[in-house]
Parts: C-alpha cells; sequence; structure tokens
C-alpha cells in the first residue's frame, strides 16, 4: 500500500473552493469541510481517513471509479456518498455541486466500534456506495454546517455529539467491522502493561481518569476495568492509589519535605487526605513512617 494522504493534501487532487471548515470548532479525528465544486473529471489517491460525501446543493451525473468498473447514478440534495480509507478513487462529474465532506479518522471508529458492540474492533470497511438516501446524515451535515457557521455557547460539545451520532450510525448501517480475539484470560499484552504503568506513574501527581488509560489500549472504561482487574488483581483505582501512597514512602525515605508538599507532588489532594489513605495502607501516619525510617 502506498502513501496515504491527508485531509490538507486532498484539494491538491480534488481542487474546490472552500466554504467551510470545522477545524477550529469540532474535533480532529471527525473534521467538517463544504466545498463547492465546478464539473471535473479527477482521481484521488488513497486516503487516511473514511470520507462521507453529503450533496448540499445542485444536481449532477456522477461517475465513481473505486475498484473494477464504472458506477454511475445521479447526486443531488439529500444523497450521500461512501468511500472506504485507504483506496484510490476516479470521480467525474458534469455540473456544480456543493457538498459536505467528514473526514473520519480510523482511530475514532475503531473506539466507537469498540464502545458501542462491547468488542475490540480490527478493521473497518465502508461499504462502496456511490448513492444512498438517508435524512439521518443529511440532517447531521446540516446541524454541523449550522454549529461552525453560527457558533454559540456549547457548540464544540453539539458538534462532538453530532460526530458521535454519524459514526454510530454508520457503523450500523453501512460498515463491516471484523473484531479481535479476546487475550487469553482478558489479561492485557505485556506492551499495554507496561504502557500503562509507565503512564501511572508518570502522571501520579493528578488525577488520572479512567478514561485517560482505556484511551492507551483503544479500548472502552468498562471493557478495560474489566481487562485490569483480570490482570493485576485488583480495580484501576486501587491500583493508582497504591502507587500513590508507594511515591509518597519514597519521598519521606529520601527527602525532608514539608507533608503537605509530600501529598501534593503524590498526587493527594492535600495533607489529610495523604494521612487517611497512608494509615489505611500501612497501618501508621506518614509522619509515623518517617521517624520509623530515620531510626532504621
Amino acid at each position: 500500500m502506498g502513501q496515504l494522504i491527508t485531509v490538507e493534501e486532498l484539494p491538491r487532487y480534488a481542487p474546490g473552493e472552500l466554504k467551510l471548515d470545522s477545524q477550529e470548532v469540532g474535533k480532529a479525528d471527525f473534521r467538517l469541510r463544504v466545498f463547492r465544486y465546478a464539473p471535473s473529471d479527477i482521481w484521488v489517491p488513497p486516503s487516511e481517513n473514511y470520507l462521507i460525501v453529503v450533496y448540499r446543493d445542485g444536481r449532477t451525473a456522477m461517475n465513481r471509479r473505486v475498484t473494477g468498473a464504472w458506477k454511475q447514478d445521479h447526486v443531488g440534495r439529500g444523497v450521500t456518498t461512501l468511500l472506504t480509507r485507504a483506496e484510490a478513487s476516479n470521480w467525474r462529474w458534469s455540473h456544480d455541486i456543493e457538498v459536505s465532506h467528514f473526514y473520519i479518522s480510523p482511530n475514532l471508529m475503531a473506539k466507537t466500534a469498540s464502545e458501542a458492540f462491547d468488542r475490540d474492533a480490527e478493521s473497518i470497511e465502508l461499504h462502496d456506495l456511490l448513492r444512498i438516501e438517508d435524512p439521518v446524515l443529511t440532517w447531521i451535515s446540516d446541524r454541523m454546517v449550522q454549529e461552525v457557521t453560527d457558533g454559540g455557547p456549547g457548540g464544540r460539545l453539539c458538534y462532538d455529539a453530532l460526530a458521535l451520532q454519524a459514526s454510530v450510525h454508520l457503523l450500523r448501517r453501512y460498515a463491516s467491522v471484523e473484531f479481535k480475539t479476546p487475550c487469553s484470560q482478558g489479561r492485557f499484552r505485556p506492551a499495554h502493561a507496561r504502557l500503562i504503568e509507565e503512564y501511572i506513574e508518570q502522571n501520579i501527581s493528578r488525577n488520572i481518569t479512567l478514561e485517560e488509560l482505556a484511551n492507551i489500549c483503544n479500548c472502552t472504561s468498562v471493557q478495560f476495568a474489566r481487562k485490569f482487574h483480570m490482570h493485576y488483581g485488583m480495580r484501576p483505582h486501587a491500583y493508582v492509589l497504591n502507587q500513590k501512597v508507594e511515591r509518597a514512602c519514597q519521598y519521606l525515605r529520601r527527602d525532608r519535605l514539608a507533608l503537605k508538599e509530600i501529598a501534593l507532588l503524590s498526587g493527594f489532594s492535600d495533607q489529610s487526605h495523604l494521612n487517611r489513605i497512608f494509615r489505611r495502607h500501612m497501618n501508621i501516619t506518614p509522619a509515623e513512617y518517617r521517624r520509623q525510617v530515620a531510626l532504621s
């Protein structure tokens, strides 16, 4: 497979008038752009993203070839075209058109599929469809364009919610998903376990969320918590607390820092929080632990 082109490189092969871009509003892995195109005959290299074309204005005969023979149909307002990622394509049309492009990253699609089906997605292929009439995708396109154009409070949240809705809809109706074979006994692969432990160690001084840890393995929070318990014999929260206590012990053994400083450096909200958790794990207070270490 040759090099895959990016969203930014697409206009080099499909030149048109860019009328709108969601880059400043929405998430990067689900990007919306609106183009006005004159009649064209183009070849587009394989793209790193899935491409959904929602026709907004104008009508034309559309000829497209992905693999095999050319396909032809008429497109216009209310029509959508789907193109999976990593496939070169030829496009030919004879009248002016305005379209919305959805560029969806493979990482977002895999994560959404894993959450929707509660199984880790191995690969996702969108069906090769030149023409579908899908009011849901047309409505989402119009709402996204309105959010990007008008802005306003909560615009980013609304855009991201629409992106999630579109991704789930596409997976349910227009995609073939292959799932990964579950790992032996539900444990993490060694590389994933190492990444998780390193991430916790490097971020121990702040509040680490379950979603952050799940993103390391590209799985849902529920899947991650289940697999974590299988691998480590405890919940993620308990493991992180153990690591915070161990970090506090390291500071108490080697530094003369104030206990309130050690509490913050070890990821506790304050000295009282440190005292309470430390006593629960070690059966003594941090001050008592420091005195015992000094006497040994």
